[in-house]
């Protein structure tokens, strides 16, 4: 766990780490004409006197030098030199928050973050592209750093910062004075390029932006103040920027119009140095050639004179897309494409009636006796059936060679059975995991970090949920899930961490009842049969997840049945049952939130239980629709928190079904769960 005091900014090992990256730069001094040998010639000395001021009171920062940075080409860029003394102990301030921002920023931002790149956010954007996102909002606000509001930056960081001495800090640094020629002004507005506490802010400060076009279903891909909306349709480019017009209004911030345009790829554009046109994405140098605001350039002009010392950030100069990294969680194994074709394709038979043939190459959908569509068979990974629909020999025994399951479900998404090949060649890893299984200490071990995985993500949706509405609730729910996932490496045995995991559960479902309108009569949890509509979303979509986390986890060759978390008992998948619970809160939760609170579904479209169905049942059409949001979710681009890869959520599922097998077979000493940023 991160504490957010003043003590451990004042930790000596968290000060003489922040004077080590200091040093790294090898940078002169601010104005008080200390530099970075002078500070070293005294260094217990210097830092002990820091702390003391800090502690005391007594710190002021010294004023910054304006330095002027001038490129062949473009306009000279201004930037603000703090003294050594001042860039170690925003450093060491850097150091204590980054945990705590990282957590609450989304996955679409890329600049200034550790382990993100331009290489990655270019992966970003030619996967959207192969997703159908062909219109771009290329866009770009107005002098950004000049103009950040500070009531409103600090508005923001007093939400995640309790400390009032780390606040005090922040507002003399955001607010200081700058030396330019001889004359001393104060910044009223804005935020200074060269401090390293400023990328920081900068990222906190548009992360507003980032939630607001995230939560209206649009692909954002941004970098520092530079950002695109990838849009599958002009006029959804058109509305998309208008939000973006909204949004930024409302940080009092504008578009620089001359700058911002409407494309597609077609067309062609230029975004981080690179230049997209159609299926090409190239690196180009020009005078135009991109440069990021707080990036280390010092190093190649000024570092003699000026440099500066900047928190952990990975900013690649230097270009080739994509890029191919061996991952790390894969090592004996197979890699897995981080990109590419939709991973595990899924045929759903939804409509009574329907018959499932296959003729030549293609797998056929008839009913009353007329082809109504046809599918290459080479486009499908698996076959889930719902209600009374009809499957012939032919294609029953086309998926058995070609191992596709074919699930059978009731309407309402029931499961009743699996029709499937059983390979039976990985019999030396179903060994092992009985071996395993026997392992009282393993199965803890195992269970905990599934648990925990569960209860960290359910955390981030709460956070992310309360970040937009001022309730007090949501958060209290979140901190007590976060001090409990904290706390999980002290359970003793596996019936007291169910019991955890239970009275977590009920605290997370409780939060999300009060948050949703009165309604839809959602007062918590319960499953069989599901009484409310959000109840039969959540069953639906926890059934949908299940049985996409079943055919990895059978095609890895591990055996569904032999859990470590959940007991084992004839005909249940208790291996899947464990997988799924880091899952559901990041996929299936949040799904039914969205859909609920955009007024995508309704109330109406649901059928309550009477005395002849004693369960909630979705329309048709309500089932169609959550199919599709939920398969869109399951496709949408994510980083993996373990590869740093950019990957749509069925290939991190099967990222962790691959490291939970080298766990079980010893190759990796612990499993990781994959807990959300």
């Amino acid at each position: 766990m991160y504490t957010l005091t003043l003590e451990a900014v004042l930790e000596k090992s968290n000060l003489l780490a922040a004077w080590e990256k200091v040093r790294e730069n090898k940078g002169a001094g601010g104005t008080d004409f200390q530099d970075v040998e002078d500070f070293e010639a005294s260094l217990d000395e210097e830092l002990e006197k820091l702390r003391m001021e800090v502690l005391e009171g007594k710190y002021s920062p010294r004023p910054l030098l304006r330095v002027w940075m001038e490129k062949e080409g473009k306009k000279p860029r201004a930037l603000a030199i703090p003294a050594i003394r001042d860039r170690v102990l925003q450093t060491a301030v850097t150091f204590i928050l980054t945990p705590v921002f990282e957590a609450e920023f989304e996955d679409c931002s890329f600049a200034y973050r550790k382990g993100r790149s331009v290489n990655q956010a270019v992966e970003r954007i030619l996967f959207l592209r192969n997703q159908g996102y062909h219109w771009v909002v290329d866009a770009d606000i107005e002098s950004f750093f000049d103009e950040i509001d500070h009531v409103l930056l600090m508005e923001e960081v007093e939400k995640l910062v309790p400390d009032e001495d780390i606040l005090s800090l922040i507002r003399q640094w955001i607010a200081c004075e700058i030396m330019e020629g001889g004359v001393i002004t104060q910044f009223s507005e804005g935020i200074p390029q060269g401090s390293p506490l400023s990328p920081l802010l900068s990222n906190l400060y548009l992360d507003h932006l980032d939630e607001a076009l995230l939560e209206n279903n649009l692909r954002v891909v941004r970098f520092a103040d530079d950002f695109l909306v990838l849009c599958k349709s002009r006029e959804h480019a058109e509305n998309a920027l208008d939000l973006t017009e909204d949004v930024l209004s409302e940080l009092r911030l504008k578009i620089n119009a001359e700058k911002t345009r409407i494309v597609d790829f077609d067309t062609g554009f230029r975004f981080l140095g690179v230049q997209f046109i159609r299926s090409l994405a190239m690196k180009v140098k020009t005078e135009d050639d991109f440069s990021l605001p707080f990036e280390d350039e010092l190093s190649e002009k000024w570092t003699e004179e000026y440099a500066v010392s900047f928190p952990e950030t990975e900013t690649e100069k230097t270009l080739s897309v994509p890029v191919s990294e061996e991952d790390e969680v894969l090592e004996d194994d197979e890699e897995i494409p981080h990109s590419g074709d939709p991973r595990l394709r899924t045929l759903y038979l939804l409509e009574n009636g329907t018959v499932l043939g296959k003729e030549s190459e293609r797998f056929t959908l008839k009913k009353k006796g007329r082809t109504v569509q046809e599918i290459p068979a080479i486009k499908v990974d698996q076959v889930m059936v719902f209600g009374n629909c009809q499957i012939t020999t032919q294609a029953m025994n086309f998926c058995l060679g070609e191992s596709i399951p074919i699930y059978l479900l009731s309407g309402q998404g029931r499961f009743n059975g699996i029709v499937d090949s059983f390979s039976t060649d990985p019999v030396l890893l179903h060994r092992d995991q009985f071996q395993r299984a026997g392992d009282e200490k393993f199965c803890l071990g195992l269970a905990r970090e599934f648990v925990r995985g569960k209860i960290e993500n359910s955390r981030v949706i709460l956070m992310r949920l309360a970040r937009k509405r001022n309730v007090d609730f949501l958060r209290q729910a979140a901190t007590h899930l976060k001090r409990t996932a904290a706390g999980i490496g002290e359970t003793r045995n596996l019936d007291q961490l169910r019991g955890i995991e239970g009275s977590c559960a009920r605290m997370y479902f409780g939060a999300l009842s009060l948050l949703l309108p009165a309604e839809w009569n959602f007062v918590g949890r319960k499953r069989q049969p599901p009484p409310d509509p959000v109840n039969a979303m959540l069953s639906y979509g926890y059934t949908l997840l299940f049985y996409n986390i079943y055919s990895f986890v059978r095609a890895r060759g591990l055996n569904p049945h032999v859990g470590y978390l959940h007991p084992l008992r004839a005909g249940h998948p208790a291996l899947v049952s464990d997988l799924v619970e880091e899952f559901r809160a990041i996929v299936v939760d949040n799904l039914v939130v969205r859909l609920i609170l955009s007024e995508q579904v309704r109330v109406t479209d649901f059928t309550m239980p009477n005395a002849v169905t004693p369960q909630c049942r979705m329309s048709d059409e309500t089932r169609r629709l959550f199919i599709r949001q939920f398969e869109a979710k399951l496709n949408a681009a994510i980083t993996h928190p373990h590869t740093d890869k950019l990957m749509d959520y069925r290939r991190c599922i099967e990222c962790q079904v691959q490291e939970l097998a080298a766990v079980i077979r010893g190759r990796h000493s612990a499993y990781r769960p994959m807990v959300v940023r």
